[in-house]
């Protein structure tokens, strides 16, 4: 499982020229599931995405590495399941998906990974996007903050 990670000011995810999804100040998340891929897998990446500190002190914001997601007010999560992140470009000039798990099982870890999220944040402050639809996504990146989450590592 990969995830891409990025502290956000604000995040939204567009389907059909339509946005489906808003969040505020906190989290983007880019989600790659893998054909290996297990719920320990997801267990792990959901407990490091809730508790990784990368805020500051809301009293020093030159204090930074303090705050997790869960510490934040308001803190939000924006997640969108993305396959290609999984994508092998070794060989040639067009990418390999193989290592991406098919859809049925993806949407199932995929879902459990945004119901670890919910138990912590509640459900009003973790959004996702459309399963399986090609979405825009837009986000202004604070920091810039992105890092590179992989369950295998």
């Amino acid at each position: 499982m990969k995830i891409v990670l990025q502290k956000v000011s604000q995040a939204s995810v567009t389907v059909n020229n339509e946005i489906i999804s808003k969040i505020n100040k906190g989290y983007m998340l880019l989600v790659g599931i893998s054909t290996e891929d297990t719920l320990d897998d997801v267990n792990k990446l959901s407990n490091k995405v809730l508790s990784l500190r990368i805020f500051e002190n809301p009293e020093n914001s030159e204090d930074f590495w303090k705050l997790n997601i869960k510490q934040i007010e308001h803190g939000q999560i924006l997640s969108v399941s993305q396959f290609t992140l999984l994508a092998r470009t070794k060989k040639g000039t067009k990418p390999d998906f193989h290592m991406a798990a098919k859809g049925h099982v993806a949407i199932e870890l995929y879902n459990h990974f945004l119901n670890n999220l919910r138990k912590e944040l509640g459900e009003g402050n973790v959004k996702d996007g459309q399963f399986g639809a090609m979405m825009s996504c837009g986000l202004t990146n604070e920091g810039p903050v992105t890092i590179l989450l992989d369950s295998k590592n």
